[in-house]
């Protein structure tokens, strides 16, 4: 399956716990998944970099579902979504 667009909202960070939380929603095909992902980075991380991470759990959090973790289907980013990935403020 083809991961043709991705967006990032609801970003916040919390200085107890130095954990960055939002979530990431993408397109494939037919379907519309939001993840929540929470990554332990620092607040003043680049924002390009911050995004590049929050895509990648939401990857891993996709390819763990069972019909992709399976092997019936692989999941993919589409050539344009990873260049450039969506900003965060």
């Amino acid at each position: 399956m083809l991961v043709t667009n991705v967006e990032i909202s609801e970003y916040s960070y919390c200085e107890r716990t130095e954990r960055c939380t939002a979530n990431v929603s993408m397109t494939l095909g037919d379907m519309f998944v939001t993840l929540f992902c929470a990554l332990d980075m620092p607040e003043n991380e680049c924002p390009k970099t911050r995004a590049k991470a929050f895509v990648g759990d939401a990857m891993r959090q996709l390819r763990r579902m069972p019909e992709y973790r399976s092997g019936r289907s692989s999941v993919e980013l589409s050539d344009h979504v990873t260049a450039p990935l969506p900003m965060l403020a």
